[in-house]
């Protein structure tokens, strides 16, 4: 999703509205729980590179390159 997409559906919502976000990524899940429950801490940008770890999960390598790109991110907590 881009910055304009996520802009426009929240656009639409009640700006009163606290925002959470869910995943219900089995690898995240505990036992006995169906989804897991973030909230947003901050929204910042940096400079990325988009990697694979060996074992196939999604990653980022911070720092600017020729393979880099800026990235808009969410920083996201269990705790709150």
């Amino acid at each position: 999703m881009t910055v304009k997409e996520l802009v426009e559906k929240l656009a639409s919502l009640d700006p009163t509205l606290d925002v959470i976000c869910y995943t219900e990524d089995e690898s995240l899940q505990s036992p006995g729980k169906a989804f897991v429950l973030f909230d947003i801490e901050s929204v910042d940008t940096t400079d990325a590179e988009r990697v694979r770890l060996d074992n196939n999960t999604p990653y980022l390598k911070f720092g600017r390159s020729q393979h880099s790109v800026k990235l808009a991110l969410l920083s996201v907590t269990s705790d709150f």
